[in-house]
C-alpha cells in the first residue's frame, strides 16, 4: 500500500481507508502507520480502517516537552483522535484496536479506559514483571544505525542481506520482508522525533491496568515463538493480561507479526472483532 497525503485529527496524522465497523490501527516504538501496508488493504474490505501516526512518529509532531510520552499519555492522545472522527460502530460502541508493541500497551491503555470494542493485541509491550530501570542500548543502537544511514537507505535495503541484518530484531524472516515496508520501517525510525521520549515513556512503568478491562471483552494477545525484541518468559507475562484474553504463540515469527504472518493477523483480528462481549 502506497502512504497517502496524511490527515490530521486531534494533532494525530492518519490514514483511512475501507469501510464497516471502526478499526484503529496503533504502530510500535519508533515505527509508523505504513508497518500495517501488509494487512491493512485486506482489513479494509470489511472494516473502516484508521491507520495513526503517534506523536512523534510518522508525520504527527512530537508531544511537548511538559508532557511525558507514557502509553497512556499516547492512549490519550489516541482516544482524542477516536473522538474527534466520532468514531463508533452502528450500535453506538467505541472501535476496535489493534496495536504492535509499544502500539500493543497503548491499546491495552484504551482498553481499560472503556475505548475500545475488541483488543488484537501483536507482541504488546508492558507485560513484564520487573519494568527496566533505563535505556535498552540495543533500541538506542538500532535507532542511530537507521538515522545515520538514512541517505542509503533506498540503496541498502534492495540487498537481502542487508535486510537480513537491518530487520532481524523485528522480524523472523527479514530477508523476506518486502523492499517497500522495509524502507518505510528505516525511514520511520530515522525520522521519529519522539522515539526517545516514548522509550523513556515505558521506563519504571509496565501494563497494571488488566482489571480496569471490562470483564468479557473480546482480547486477543499474540507473540511470536522468535521475538527477540520481547522475548518470553520475561516480557510475556500472561498474569499482566486480562484474564479471559485468547494467547496465541506463532512459530516462526519476530516482534512484527503484520510482517511475518500477515494473513494469520488478518484473521486473528476479524475474529476478536467479531467475538460477542459476554457479560462477567
Amino acid at each position: 500500500m502506497t502512504k497517502t497525503a496524511s490527515r490530521f485529527a486531534a494533532g494525530l496524522a492518519y490514514e483511512r481507508h475501507g469501510s464497516g465497523e471502526p478499526l484503529v490501527l496503533v504502530h510500535g516504538l519508533g515505527s509508523d502507520r505504513r508497518t500495517w501496508d501488509l494487512v491493512a488493504p485486506a482489513l479494509a474490505e470489511r472494516f473502516d480502517v484508521i491507520a495513526v501516526d503517534l506523536p512523534g512518529h510518522g508525520d504527527s509532531p512530537a508531544l511537548p516537552r511538559t508532557e511525558p510520552a507514557t502509553p497512556h499519555r499516547l492512549a490519550r492522545r489516541v482516544a482524542a483522535l477516536v473522538a474527534e472522527l466520532g468514531l463508533t460502530s452502528s450500535a453506538g460502541e467505541p472501535p476496535h484496536v489493534a496495536g504492535n508493541s509499544l502500539g500493543g500497551w497503548v491499546a491495552l491503555e484504551l482498553g481499560a479506559d472503556g475505548q475500545a470494542s475488541s483488543l488484537t493485541l501483536l507482541a504488546p509491550a508492558g507485560l513484564w514483571l520487573h519494568p527496566s530501570t533505563r535505556r535498552n542500548p540495543a533500541m538506542r543502537f538500532n535507532r542511530v544505525l537507521a538515522a545515520s544511514t538514512r541517505p542509503l537507505h533506498p540503496i541498502l535495503l534492495k540487498s537481502q542481506l542487508v535486510r537480513s541484518i537491518g530487520l532481524a530484531s523485528g522480524s523472523a524472516r527479514p530477508a523476506e520482508v518486502p523492499y517497500d515496508v522495509a524502507l518505510a520501517a528505516a525511514r520511520a525510525q530515522s525520522d521519529s522525533t519522539g522515539y526517545l521520549a516514548a522509550l523513556d515513556g515505558t521506563i519504571g512503568n509496565r501494563f497494571d491496568r488488566a482489571d480496569d478491562i471490562a470483564a468479557g471483552l473480546p482480547v486477543t494477545v499474540l507473540f511470536g515463538d522468535r521475538d527477540r525484541i520481547l522475548p518470553a518468559p520475561g516480557c510475556q507475562q500472561r498474569s499482566l493480561a486480562p484474564a479471559d484474553c485468547r494467547w496465541l504463540v506463532v512459530p516462526h515469527c519476530g516482534h512484527a507479526p503484520q510482517w511475518d504472518a500477515p494473513g494469520l493477523v488478518v484473521r486473528e483480528i476479524e475474529r476478536t472483532a467479531a467475538e460477542p462481549a459476554t457479560s462477567p
